[in-house]
């Protein structure tokens, strides 16, 4: 009678079944959720499509407009010219820099032609033609990535190992870099050639920067003058060996002849060691003259198109450039676009006006 009776499964088959199942339940969840997510993109989709298709002509009667908008701008407005100067800063002032252009922009947004003027040596009239300035860096991601090299080279070891690329590029602004490039568009083509100098001009007229360049070149100064009257000593030095040499060559004692070899051996070796400190000092006498030569000017332009500029009829949105037709074209298909996806949102809770 016992032999009929069945066996109980064990505790750890159990457990495992159990775990199968919620297994199993959780991935069937999983997939119905990305089941329900594909089916509503697929859905806004299709409603997408049959939407452009039920108002496609209104949608395309607008883009048409818009380019028509676009061509008579691009035919009939007087043109725009872009001009543009790469410049070093040799302090920072890239801060002061943009804190400038946009103080000229402000300028021309409120038609102040006088202010300009007075600022940028121009005349009212030619003042009148100035559209825009504009400043950016030139370095692109790599040469990024060589400043933020340099930067981890010179902090401390310890702080330099929490700083990543991006956290770098995070605390940086765009002006902290040696390299930019000033653009300046107007209605004329021959205004950059005018601007550029006085811009300069303006910059290193801030007394802030004219100290701080007259201190560096006070210390490096200071510094080759010590150099150089090091090297004299040296040269001095350098005459009283030879002469003790010469003197102790003369003496023809076999004795003494032993002690003037090494004491000829000693001097000679003493001589090396300074001939070798002047290689060095004569080395950091060129560079204090490169460093002089660089710092002499604030900011130096490195190379610019100041003859003419070049007609620049384009609008910029997000670092890229659109004709602007294709801008116009794009905005108006946009506007009316919106206007009718807030109509049909206004419409479906019209419906459930009654229900609420």
């Amino acid at each position: 009678m016992s032999k009929n009776i069945p066996e109980k499964p064990s505790s750890e088959e159990v457990d495992l079944g159990q775990l199968f199942k919620l297994i199993g339940n959780a991935f069937e969840r999983l997939f119905k959720f990305i089941g329900t997510i594909l089916n509503g993109i697929f859905m806004a989709a299709v409603w997408f499509i049959f939407f452009i298709k039920k108002n496609f002509i209104l949608l395309a009667a607008a883009a048409l407009i818009g380019f028509g908008i676009g061509y008579v701008k691009l035919k009939f407005s007087e043109p725009v010219y872009s001009s543009n100067a790469v410049i070093k800063q040799n302090y920072n002032t890239g801060e002061s820099l943009y804190n400038l252009l946009n103080y000229y922009n402000d300028l021309i947004l409120d038609k102040d032609t006088l202010a300009l003027s007075e600022s940028l040596n121009l005349t009212t009239k030619e003042a009148s033609h100035l559209v825009y300035f504009e400043m950016e860096s030139v370095l692109n991601e790599n040469s990024k990535l060589k400043v933020f090299d340099k930067f981890k080279r010179e902090v401390d070891s310890t702080i330099a190992q929490d700083i990543d690329f991006e956290t770098f590029l995070e605390n940086s602004s765009d002006y902290d870099y040696e390299y930019q490039r000033l653009t300046v568009k107007s209605s004329r083509k021959d205004l950059l050639k005018k601007i550029l100098p006085e811009v300069i001009k303006n910059i290193e007229a801030i007394e802030f920067f004219k100290n701080e360049r007259e201190k560096d070149l006070a210390e490096l100064s200071y510094r080759e003058r010590i150099i150089i009257e090091s090297l004299k000593e040296s040269d001095s030095l350098q005459k009283v060996y030879q002469r003790v040499l010469e003197k102790e060559n003369q003496d023809t004692n076999s004795q003494t002849s032993i002690l003037i070899n090494n004491a000829e051996e000693q001097n000679t070796t003493k001589e090396f060691e300074l001939y070798t400190s002047d290689i060095k000092l004569r080395r950091e006498l060129v560079e204090i003259q490169r460093k002089k030569d660089d710092i002499r000017k604030i900011v130096e332009v490195i190379s610019s198109q100041q003859d003419e500029g070049i007609i620049d009829n384009t609008v910029e949105i997000l670092d890229v450039k659109f004709s602007y037709k294709i801008f116009y074209a794009a905005l108006l298909f946009t506007v009316v676009f919106l206007i009718l996806l807030v109509l049909k949102a206004l419409n479906y809770l019209e419906r459930y006006k009654d229900k609420i």
